[in-house]
């Protein structure tokens, strides 16, 4: 099946965050940052807008299908200093906002060091079109462009079915799952240019 992948509009905020709001409902890390079931939704609504408007700025934000798939990636180079990145969150309740600095935490750790490269921080489907081949569709997209310019790139996958996906497009494990101090695990990757 073919999905077509596009960069989003900035006038799309909406409709991106409407799609990783409802795709991320359910995910590990997300019900450990957002463990309130009927708040979530409006906290969703708040981070995903804060990290949707961040990529707008710093990064890259794609579209796939009828929107039915959404993904952020961000430069790991320039930008903006973490505190001003982390002052757009400020929106989220204390408890909320201080689970997510633990995570950002242990996210950033990881990444320090390594050469500059595409982070994907979020790659969303809507529930319905969960394994129809969209979200392959959506990496392999970037992936080639990402290739032709000469750039690695890195993610953490938040369960172990999402990081077997990315193993099979060329990812490879960084080291042990990580977490914040009682979060799930999550699963470092990365990907080199291709050899050959």
């Amino acid at each position: 099946m073919e999905f077509g992948v596009r960069p989003a509009l900035p006038s799309e905020v909406d409709i991106v965050v409407g799609v990783l709001t409802t795709a991320f409902h359910n995910d590990p890390v997300s019900r450990w940052v957002f463990p309130d079931d009927e708040r979530r939704p409006v906290a969703h609504r708040l981070f995903f807008t804060a990290f949707t408007e961040a990529a707008f700025r710093d990064g890259e934000v794609y579209l796939a299908g009828d929107n039915i798939a959404a993904a952020l990636l961000f430069r790991t180079y320039g930008g903006e200093n973490p505190a001003d990145f982390m002052a757009r969150f400020s929106a989220l309740a204390d408890d909320e906002l201080a689970r997510f600095a633990a995570v950002a935490e242990v996210m950033g750790a990881w990444l320090e060091g390594r050469p500059p490269h595409l982070h994907r921080q979020f790659l969303g489907v809507l529930p319905e079109f969960q394994n129809t081949g969209v979200g392959t569709a959506i990496v392999k997209d970037r992936l080639a462009g990402l290739d032709a310019e000469g750039i690695p790139c890195s993610l953490e996958a938040s369960t172990p079915d999402s990081a077997r996906l990315y193993r099979r497009l060329g990812f490879v494990d960084v080291g042990e799952p990580f977490a914040a101090p009682g979060a799930p695990p999550m699963y470092p990757l990365w990907r080199d240019l291709p050899r050959g």
